[in-house]
């Protein structure tokens, strides 16, 4: 899907990750990474508008390298999670659900998984995705949120504060071939359990977040 020119130029930002140099090989960046990235989400369509990220890091307030050294793109993204894909020297990434929910959004995720029938959706959800070889995000909390017992029988999924679950491909010859969009298209798909749960059952946030 992606030339293999599109490593090539990603290799080239990680040694030259500068204003001037980026502005040079611009069309670079548009032909070989941001091209494929588009034509791979428009084969996704099915999942939702794409939105591509832009090149730019904001500097302004956390220092850093001025530009992005990886290519990313959200699926059907909203206030309930979506889907992600990703192309770095790390590799391909893929991904769904929601990653930084609002606190009223995990206040609703615990509550569901406190009850039993609903967590049983979510274990299910979790499993499909797990099957095509995803894996749900670590807990972030060392222990027990507010009002939860320690020994409660889904701990570790109360201590979760991603609700994602993702996959990571090294860097292999597959990338640039078209069997490239049916593995990511097939990931996807089988992440479509979890985001329809967080939908319906996490919602949007109803709360503002802070300024």
């Amino acid at each position: 899907m992606w030339p293999p020119a599109a490593i090539n130029f990603l290799q080239d930002l990680e040694a030259n990750n500068d204003r001037d140099w980026f502005k040079a090989n611009r069309k670079r960046y548009d032909e070989d990474l941001l091209g494929p990235a588009r034509a791979l989400a428009e084969k996704l369509g099915d999942f939702g508008q794409p939105h591509f990220f832009r090149p730019y890091n904001d500097t302004r307030f956390r220092p850093g390298p001025p530009l992005k050294e990886q290519l990313g793109v959200a699926i059907g993204y909203g206030s309930t999670g979506g889907y992600y894909f990703q192309l770095s020297l790390d590799g391909l990434l893929v991904a769904a659900g929601m990653h930084q929910p609002a606190s009223d959004q995990l206040e609703r995720f615990r509550a569901a998984i406190d009850n039993g029938r609903r967590a049983g959706r979510f274990e299910q959800a979790v499993a499909s995705a797990e099957a095509a070889g995803l894996s749900l995000a670590e807990p972030a909390l060392k222990r027990a949120p507010r009002g939860y017992s320690p020994d409660h029988p889904r701990l570790d999924r109360l201590r979760l504060k991603s609700l994602t679950v993702s996959r990571l491909h090294p860097l292999e010859p597959w990338l640039h071939q078209p069997i490239c969009v049916t593995r990511v298209r097939s990931e996807l798909e089988a992440t479509r359990p979890l985001v329809t749960w967080l939908a319906e059952t996490v919602g949007p946030p109803t709360q503002q977040r802070p300024a």
